[in-house]
């Protein structure tokens, strides 16, 4: 498949196999942050002795704070990517639809990569600094 980039640059794009993999990896990425994201705080609320020491820090609104930010990343993401998709496939079964500004903007989201680096390593490190500020106040 051949197609012009905005600038005229021409590039091909072959189906190599590649494409499976990744999301599935993907796919386990963003269940894995998305399951941390929420049963890291239940863990941290059911278990009393964490919860308390959570309370009497004062760290436990911003660690449970980050745990949501962090979620809401990833659900925001989904949206997007969800998103995109959709108006692609609608431009397979409607030719027209590809001339319109949500179908070319979607076909970027879906081209670009560094968007779900983003993403993902602001959940990771928002995650990281939870699970690090919950576990340096119980471990204190």
């Amino acid at each position: 498949l051949v197609r012009s980039r905005g600038l005229g640059d021409v590039y091909k794009r072959q189906d190599s196999g590649f494409y499976e993999p990744y999301s599935n990896f993907s796919t386990r990425m963003r269940n894995w942050l998305a399951a941390y994201g929420i049963g890291a705080p239940v863990l941290f609320v059911s278990q009393s002795e964490i919860s308390n020491a959570l309370t009497t820090s004062g760290s436990g609104k911003f660690v449970i704070v980050l745990f949501l930010i962090g979620v809401l990343i990833q659900v925001i993401a989904a949206f997007i990517y969800k998103s995109a998709m959709w108006y692609l496939y609608i431009g397979e079964h409607d030719k027209k639809f590809k001339n319109t500004k949500r179908y070319r903007y979607s076909d970027t989201i879906s081209e670009i990569y560094w968007p779900e680096v983003v993403f993902d390593l602001g959940t990771i490190t928002l995650f990281s600094i939870a699970t690090y500020t919950a576990l340096s106040v119980v471990v204190h």
